[in-house]
């Protein structure tokens, strides 16, 4: 298992540029963690691009509020049936806004399924007062 080492939390203006993670196989790939500590919306830049064959998986997002949560794994972590996950097909990108969510521990999750290639997200998180 990686992680998606290119997540960053950062608190307006949005996310530092990244050269992502690269992608291969039917491998799983869990982003570092960050903290929604607002309640305040939230805005999650994905991109993806394929570098070879058809680049096809799934985005998934999980919360948790345990302490020392294990992130090798999905068991202390619930996922997010709600949220709105783009169809990995080739290249692309989606904007998704995470609407009212507070949570210690906040990742994505993604699973190829078939081709190669990278993977980035940033995320915008507003400050308290905001």
């Amino acid at each position: 298992m990686a992680a998606i080492n290119s997540i960053y939390q950062t608190a307006n203006p949005p996310g530092s540029p990244s050269d992502g993670v690269a992608v291969t196989g039917t491998n799983t790939y869990r982003s570092k963690a960050f903290e929604i500590p607002t309640g305040q919306p939230v805005g999650l830049h994905i991109q993806w691009t394929e570098t070879a064959a058809t680049l096809t998986g799934a985005f998934t997002l999980w919360y948790t509020n345990k302490l020392g949560a294990v992130t090798t794994d999905d068991n202390d972590w619930i996922q997010d049936t709600s949220f709105p996950a783009p169809a990995v097909s080739g290249s692309g990108k989606v904007y998704i806004t995470i609407a009212n969510a507070t949570a210690l521990g906040v990742r994505l999750k993604y699973v190829n399924a078939t081709g190669s290639g990278s993977i980035v997200a940033y995320v915008a998180i507003p400050r308290a007062g905001n």
